[in-house]
């Protein structure tokens, strides 16, 4: 008579089979890599509204971060038919690396099955649900919570802080997220400069002239990304050292919030060219990126 355990085992990997099955079909293929032209979309949008906004064309359009791009596709002429491909897209998108996360390769044999990579997907995962729920939320007519003002991400991470700050041992907390941050940026910086990004990538089916701009548009792109990590652990350590929590600052927020710092400007000139940059990337990997 079988064991309970080698039971377990059989179900588990008939549930493995089964996903694995639903990742390979044509459908799903499709929908996750609409999610790598959503991801592309969005961060267009948000390059172009913080290149505004560096370059002093006034009140941005609404604010620089996902929910405030979001909020703008909306607007827009057949915004709302197009937001929901974006849904579409991004829940494939965050449904696709939550599997590589359980499972540790996707079907077409991307991903890796360390721990490390598990924990990175499963986050990215997590992260693009939310986002889809943001989504769904200004979709159905709700409030994205930017309000399309400049700082509009930033008052939840104040009140976050506000609160750890207050801990015993609160600044050394703050200060070790900020650090953390800071790591992550640096260390995505470094996998950009190596061409890490391309070991999942069918390079084999790019030209010569096409690989080129797809290493020149992954090293300079997922640099930008990097350093909107790196400014959040900045405003974070500051808010740990001058144990001011309006100092403090979320991912969302934070091009809205180098703008008004020393050389702000510039820097958010070159963080929101990058990102466009890697908007052209996102499209690369909408074609060329093993499931």
């Amino acid at each position: 008579m079988p064991s309970a355990q080698a039971t377990v085992e059989r179900k588990t990997e008939h549930v493995e089979r089964e996903a694995l099955e639903a990742q390979r079909s044509r459908p799903f293929e499709w929908i996750v890599r609409t999610g790598f032209v959503a991801r592309g979309v969005t961060y267009g949008v948000i390059g172009g509204i913080a290149l505004a906004l560096a370059l002093g064309a006034g009140a941005a359009p609404a604010a620089p971060d996902q929910q405030g791009a979001l909020a703008l596709i909306a607007g827009a002429p057949l915004g709302r038919v197009a937001l929901v491909v974006v849904c579409l897209g991004l829940l494939g998108y965050a449904l696709w690396k939550l599997g590589q996360a359980a499972f540790g390769r996707g079907p077409e044999g991307a991903g890796s099955p360390k721990l490390k990579d598990r924990i990175s997907n499963a986050a990215g995962g997590i992260v693009y649900i939310g986002l889809f729920a943001v989504a769904v939320r200004i979709l159905l007519g709700g409030s994205a919570g930017s309000g399309g003002s400049s700082g509009g991400g930033s008052s939840s991470p104040s009140r976050a802080t506000a609160g750890v700050l207050g801990w015993p041992g609160g600044p050394v907390i703050v200060g070790i997220a900020g650090a953390l941050f800071i790591v992550i940026c640096l260390y995505q910086a470094y996998d950009a400069l190596r061409g890490g990004f391309a070991e999942d990538v069918k390079l084999g089916e790019m030209s010569a002239q096409k690989r080129g701009a797809f290493m020149a548009a992954g090293r300079i792109g997922l640099i930008a990304r990097s350093l909107v990590f790196g400014i959040v652990g900045y405003f974070l350590l500051r808010a740990a050292i001058s144990y001011d929590p309006h100092d403090a600052v979320g991912v969302d927020g934070a091009l809205a919030r180098v703008h008004r710092e020393p050389l702000g400007p510039v820097l958010l000139a070159l963080v929101a060219a990058g990102l466009l940059v890697f908007a052209c990337y996102s499209l690369f990997e909408a074609r060329y990126r093993r499931l």
